[in-house]
């Protein structure tokens, strides 16, 4: 009895053992020594029975005891159970969370690769061709009239030079810093004016017009940053694939809580597998104009990543017969109605 009391009342196991081999060593010494100087007493009926109920007793509470034991020892198996298990959904989704990462990694190191192959391949050739022109006008190995002629096409390439770097600065920075978004209400037709000014001596030399059919009275919610450089990339899209002598075509729809503006070209359109780039927030391969303009493929690119920054949508349509539409759609607020 007093092994079963040492065993609830204390969870040591190196105490119940100890206790019992005390309990063990003093049963065999009464044995050996007392009990043989000691009168066996005669032990009542009530007596016995008293002892058979609380060994009885004892053996329920012991009983009762050990089955409360084992089923709190189940139940902290469960919840290591649980435990083991919320640990493992954890585990599985940092490494679903590491995957995304890895491959983000993997997709930005390959723009940044692609990037760098741009830059020495497309970007130093202007560079080199005027450098070469300089020197040659510096040797006078060239006549001032030789460089004149030169110069239109070194001022094209030049011209193309500054709006890829343009575009690779916008684009490095948005990666690096993130898009920061300036959002005001203002009127989108003087933008658009100064965007076509700023290109008209190319659109003269290419022979393209400008058919502008957006009202003058629009206006919607965004950065107006972003959007020049949204319109900028979207005309020179337009004049870059444009054949001489065609038009260019700009329109605006105005939708509930949207203001979508269109730039149409007759040129030879984007091919599926660049849409699917585009889509998928990658680098495109820059296609050559219809005069040989070179790009870097990250104007569409840039486009698409302000829109969205600024709650916007970026939607390119074939054009019939031949060509592409490039729509731009952002907030829209009604001037008219504020007052």
């Amino acid at each position: 009895m007093n092994i079963v009391l040492a065993i609830i009342l204390f969870h040591n196991k190196w105490f119940t053992y100890g206790f019992s081999i005390v309990n063990a060593i003093l049963y065999l010494f009464i044995t050996l020594t007392i009990s043989r100087h000691i009168e066996i007493e005669v032990i009542s009926d009530a007596r016995v029975l008293l002892n058979i109920g609380m060994m009885l007793l004892l053996f329920i509470v012991a009983l009762n005891y050990f089955r409360e034991e084992h089923v709190n020892y189940q139940q902290q198996i469960e919840e290591k159970h649980k435990e083991l298990y919320v640990q493992q959904l954890q585990l599985m989704d940092q490494k679903d969370v590491l995957e995304k990462n890895n491959r983000s990694l993997e997709v930005l190191n390959q723009s940044k690769e692609k990037l760098f192959s741009i830059i020495a391949h497309d970007m130093t050739s202007p560079l080199g061709n005027l450098r070469g022109s300089l020197d040659l006008l510096q040797h006078k190995l060239m006549t001032e009239e030789e460089f004149s002629n030169v110069s239109a096409v070194l001022v094209q390439q030049v011209q193309s030079l500054e709006e890829s770097l343009s575009n690779l600065l916008q684009w490095s920075r948005s990666q690096l810093n993130g898009i920061s978004v300036q959002s005001s209400i203002f009127l989108m037709m003087p933008l658009i004016i100064e965007q076509i000014r700023l290109f008209q001596p190319v659109l003269d030399k290419k022979g393209l017009r400008i058919i502008n059919d957006i009202d003058n009275n629009i206006t919607c919610q965004a950065d107006a940053n972003h959007f020049k450089i949204i319109f900028r990339n979207l005309l020179t899209n337009a004049i870059k694939f444009s054949p001489p002598g065609s038009a260019i075509h700009l329109y605006n729809v105005i939708k509930p809580g949207l203001i979508l503006i269109s730039v149409a070209d007759s040129g030879t359109g984007i091919p599926e597998e660049q849409l699917q780039l585009l889509s998928a927030g990658r680098i495109n391969i820059s296609t050559r104009g219809t005069r040989n303009e070179k790009g870097t493929g990250v104007g569409l690119l840039l486009c698409k990543e302000f829109i969205e920054k600024n709650e916007g949508q970026f939607i390119i349509q074939p054009n019939t017969p031949s060509g592409s539409i490039f729509t731009v759609a952002l907030p829209h607020v009604n001037t008219s109605t504020q007052h």
